[in-house]
């Protein structure tokens, strides 16, 4: 029985990372991704730090060689700087994926076996489509908290002051999971707490002297601005369905298949699970409960994650709704694989396989999507030949070596143009070339590039992107 768990948990992680390699290949690194990258590139830079240190370069950003958000939360950024000194531009996002996969494999073992529980059973929920396509090719920042905080789920379920210490790096990873925190008050004990509260603040700190030397804002500089960026951002209160159904979408199929599995044995379940309650009266008792406490602990999770995802998930589009639900789809497996895992001794079949085998099924018919989506001949990415037609164009009209102004900078910069963002406050952006890409390969709004580009000269025009000069344009380089 061990030898056959062990043979499906290796084909549903192998085919989990063909799930992802495929989609990868088909979209390329995200936006946001990208932008980790482009920070990474930054940091393993000695004298990005010099610049960060002038006024002129931290504040106007006018040495584009030096793109920095300071509003990301750091690990990413800093994961690629180390990868990027090792193994250059080219691969550094492979190697980074590859990493952050591996590592997610590896916590979701851990956590298996800190509760103790059948770990074929949490790899078939934890490596879903969501968890998959959502929390690392976008922009990998989800997953970096997720591997994190599985683990310090492990070490909160054995009581222990370490989860303050990956709790505080899992918020390093995404902000958002800042909600978390009170779950540092389950320890009950009080020593614990506070134990867990210094490596908590351990975890931290580095982060926070680091916006303190370099940052003009002090040390809570980098979450302001991120939490700034979200509010300028946001649009109005609206759940969208389809996103939450996605996030959840697991979690309901395998509650489903569960209680498909033990519905002849159904009497006996109910059974058990009014004995589970009665254990919990007192609620004193639940610390010491091993059974219980993981419950308890698993409850307050689902309970803020719930929370963080009404807070914030409803002002953005669909995708970033599925995206900002993380934690939720997270809470929602691991507290179905664990129920899952307590019913599986009243089903008349393997429940663990069963569990598996649909899961490898569903990743396989998830393949077929994305190979589907591939077929469009409008997928976005760094990939895309416009990028590279409109460096193209820009050095055939003498303008390859100036600064230009775009509307997607961030792919113009991962290819070397030195691109700058509309929202970029440099005085001098308003002189330079704009390249303002539009219909299905504009990645983001043009509001500021529409005033600007009113009073500029239109020197190229395709369908997809145009080159216009403005009345007071400078080349800069």
């Amino acid at each position: 029985m061990v030898k056959t768990d062990t043979m499906l948990i290796a084909a549903l992680v192998i085919i989990a990372a063909v799930a992802f390699a495929l989609l990868y290949s088909v979209n390329g690194p995200g936006w946001d991704l990208v932008a980790h990258y482009l920070n990474g590139r930054s940091l393993s830079n000695p004298a990005f730090y010099t610049c960060l240190l002038s006024f002129q370069c931290n504040t106007l950003n006018q040495n584009v060689l030096f793109y920095f958000e300071s509003y990301r939360a750091p690990i990413a950024g800093f994961a690629m700087a180390a990868i990027y000194l090792f193994v250059g531009s080219n691969a550094t996002i492979i190697v980074y994926i590859a990493i952050l996969f591996a590592a997610y494999v590896l916590a979701i073992r851990f956590l298996a076996k800190k509760i103790e529980m059948d770990s074929l059973l949490l790899f078939a929920l934890m490596l879903s489509p969501y968890l998959l396509y959502m929390t690392i090719q976008p922009g990998s920042e989800e997953m970096v908290s997720i591997i994190f905080l599985l683990v310090g789920l492990g070490f909160l379920a054995r009581r222990s002051p370490w989860f303050g210490l990956f709790l505080g790096l899992a918020t390093l990873g995404k902000y958002p999971t800042l909600i978390l925190v009170p779950m540092i008050l389950l320890l009950v004990k009080p020593k614990k707490i506070i134990y867990a509260s210094i490596l908590f603040v351990a975890a931290v700190l580095p982060w926070l002297v680091f916006n303190q030397v370099f940052f003009m804002g002090g040390p809570f500089t980098s979450y302001q601005l991120s939490e700034m960026i979200a509010g300028n951002n946001a649009g109005p209160f609206s759940i969208s369905a389809p996103a939450y159904l996605f996030v959840l979408s697991y979690p309901i199929v395998f509650v489903i298949a569960g209680f498909a599995l033990t519905y002849g044995n159904r009497k006996a379940v109910v059974k058990s699970a009014k004995k589970l309650l009665e254990r919990a009266r007192p609620l004193a008792k639940l610390y010491n409960d091993d059974k219980l406490y993981l419950y308890s602990i698993l409850a307050v999770f689902f309970v803020l994650s719930v929370i963080a995802t009404l807070l914030i998930g409803p002002y953005y589009n669909m995708f970033t709704q599925a995206r900002y639900g993380y934690l939720l789809g997270t809470s929602a497996a691991i507290i179905v694989a664990v129920a899952l895992n307590n019913m599986k001794k009243y089903s008349r079949i393997n429940l663990p396989a069963t569990a598996a085998v649909l899961s490898m099924i569903l990743l396989i018919v998830s393949m077929y999507v994305v190979w589907q989506t591939s077929l469009s001949p409008y997928k976005l990415n760094i990939y895309s030949s416009m990028f590279g037609n409109a460096a193209s164009e820009l050095s055939s009209l003498g303008y390859g070596n100036c600064d230009i102004m775009t509307n997607d900078w961030m792919f113009m910069l991962y290819d070397n143009v030195k691109a700058f963002s509309q929202f970029d406050i440099n005085p001098n952006v308003t002189k330079y070339p704009i390249v303002v890409f539009h219909n299905w390969t504009s990645a983001t709004d043009t509001p500021v590039l529409t005033n600007l580009t009113r009073y500029a000269k239109l020197i190229y025009s395709s369908q997809n992107f145009s080159i216009l000069v403005p009345p007071n344009y400078k080349c800069y380089n």
